[in-house]
């Protein structure tokens, strides 16, 4: 009787939850949403976002998709990051409602992942980010990164996540945080 080869392991999927680098505040009186859309990073923050750049392609990370909050800040930390691991360039998609979006908005637009997509990256802002963060978190956490989820997520943060479904049928059970990376 000929051996059946051993089923292959169900390839992980790879999703980076990032904050924009730190920015300058809005000019002094411009308190309006376009002031705030307009604020660029500060050289920290370029900076800050070139480190995040080397760690991703250090952890070789090849996002197939990358979705970007249409402000400045979030364009810039992309711009700053560089390139990703390997030859090939994502398909950055900049939506609108992932400025100033709640936690179950960013959650939803995993929904809208195609079946094909494995590693996404989504850049974006707190308070959202850092609260969907804590809630994956919140069920599975691993040591040693219970005291960096203490700490909020500043800006540059990075959270690591994989799920063995596709990113639009994962439910909040099959996203298991892997990986902080606070600056």
């Amino acid at each position: 009787m000929p051996e059946t080869p051993a089923a292959s392991p169900v390839p992980a999927r790879r999703m980076v939850l990032m904050r924009h680098a730190q920015a300058a505040p809005a000019p002094f009186g411009d308190m309006g949403m376009q002031a705030d859309l307009d604020r660029p990073l500060t050289a920290h923050g370029r900076q800050a976002a070139a480190s995040c750049g080397k760690l991703l392609r250090a952890r070789r990370f090849a996002p197939e998709l990358v979705m970007v909050s249409p402000s400045v800040r979030t364009r810039q930390t992309l711009d700053a990051i560089g390139s990703f691991y390997g030859d090939r360039q994502p398909d950055i998609r900049y939506v609108n409602a992932l400025y100033d979006a709640m936690p179950e908005t960013i959650r939803d637009l995993l929904y809208e992942v195609p079946d094909n997509i494995s590693n996404i990256m989504i850049l974006a802002h707190n308070p959202g980010l850092q609260a969907l963060v804590a809630r994956w978190a919140a069920r599975h956490c691993p040591p040693g990164l219970e005291n960096a989820l203490h700490q909020g997520f500043p800006p540059a943060s990075m959270a690591c996540f994989t799920a063995t479904r596709a990113w639009n049928q994962a439910d909040d059970g099959d996203i298991r945080l892997t990986g902080l990376s606070c600056q």
